[in-house]
């Protein structure tokens, strides 16, 4: 067995990123999004509640409605995303 340093959780939000900071001029629809990063749908959705919350992502309903960044790609890194879905553990004195 391997040794992971991030969880499923976290791959998947970090693909979820990858995906939205690919065009930013358009919402991306949950399901298209799944597609593009190999992540079940329902388990996608979970993910992106986190990202929303913690202002990386903005979630629109309706017709035209979808995900995107809430900023620039370049403003975003590893370390927010990480923090947003799975926060690290810090060592404690």
């Amino acid at each position: 067995m391997g040794l992971y340093m991030l969880s499923q959780t976290a791959e998947y939000a970090l693909r979820a990123i990858v995906v939205l900071a690919g065009d930013t001029t358009a919402s991306w629809t949950a399901q298209t999004i799944a597609a593009k990063t190999l992540v079940p749908h329902d388990y996608l959705i979970k993910v992106l509640q986190p990202l929303t919350k913690a202002g990386l992502v903005t979630a629109q309903r309706g017709r035209n409605g979808g995900f995107a960044l809430t900023r620039p790609p370049e403003q975003i890194n590893v370390l927010d995303v990480l923090n947003a879905v799975d926060p690290l553990k810090r060592i404690k004195y």
